[in-house]
């Protein structure tokens, strides 16, 4: 799998996984993303073997993207508006863990990067998703 930059969107898996959300209805979408959340919200070495770090993140993005209703990432589909609104509360906890989870150091998505310059943009673009789901959690409870 290709990474061509260092946004939550910038890679070949996230963009397959964007591709696969495109069709579906907002509800449907809610599905998929709470799905792939839930399954990556546990410990890394308990995924299941066809959950990629690319696709976790990527949905996590588009879950903080909904939230806050902007893309700073300039995912090429306009997915701002791709879930219904606004998401559960439990759906932002399970984003979180999942983020944790899939840039865990010493992981595969935290030694996939080959210069330190990368990886701290790419740490940079995670905190932004962070503090969107951590800010909506807050306000939401």
């Amino acid at each position: 799998m290709g990474t061509w930059g260092e946004g939550p969107f910038d890679s070949d898996g996230a963009e397959d996984f964007l591709e696969s959300l495109e069709e579906l209805t907002p509800d449907a979408r809610l599905v998929v993303v709470s799905r792939l959340l839930r399954s990556a919200a546990v410990p890394l070495s308990e995924w299941p073997r066809d959950l990629w770090d690319t696709e976790v993140i990527a949905a996590a993005a588009v879950l903080a993207v909904n939230v806050s209703g902007d893309d700073p990432f300039d995912a090429e589909q306009d997915v701002t508006e791709w879930l219904p609104k606004p998401p559960p509360a439990e759906l932002l906890s399970l984003g979180l863990r999942a983020i944790d989870e899939a840039t865990a150091l010493g992981g595969p998505w935290e030694q996939s990067w080959t210069t330190d310059h990368s990886r701290a943009d790419a740490l940079g673009a995670i905190a932004r998703v962070r503090d969107v789901l951590a800010s909506a959690m807050r306000q939401t409870g």
